[in-house]
């Protein structure tokens, strides 16, 4: 029997990246019963950009508003109005472990296990 090569546990969470962070935020709050429970923003030392977590159930969004009109996410909200750009799924924290030192890998020691695991 084969390992599960991506073992998901769910989805972590959905980032949205919008215009108007506060009013998207008041608007799932209201119109849907989601509740705030994170904020980021220049009150908690975050100057750049604003981002709100808001909760239902096992279901969290993340609504993210930049305060630079030069910015990444300000030129993605222009071009392709609001939307989501992050979805974040969740995994077990051993998997989380071999990502981190797959990163840290060479180019040749990845070809290596690559190699290695495809002669098993």
């Amino acid at each position: 029997m084969s390992q599960d090569f991506l073992p998901l546990l769910g989805t972590d969470h959905i980032e949205f990246w919008v215009g108007n962070a506060k009013q998207a935020a008041f608007f799932y709050q209201k119109a849907f019963g989601f509740t705030l429970v994170a904020y980021a923003g220049p009150e908690t030392g975050v100057k750049e950009k604003a981002s709100y977590v808001l909760q239902q159930g096992k279901i969290r969004l993340v609504l993210t508003t930049s305060f630079n009109p030069d910015s990444e996410i300000s030129q993605h909200v222009l071009k392709h109005s609001d939307g989501v750009k992050v979805l974040a799924l969740g995994v077990d924290k051993h998997f989380t472990k071999r990502c981190h030192v797959a990163q840290k890998l060479t180019h040749n020691q990845k070809l290596f296990l690559t190699n290695l695991v495809k002669s098993k």
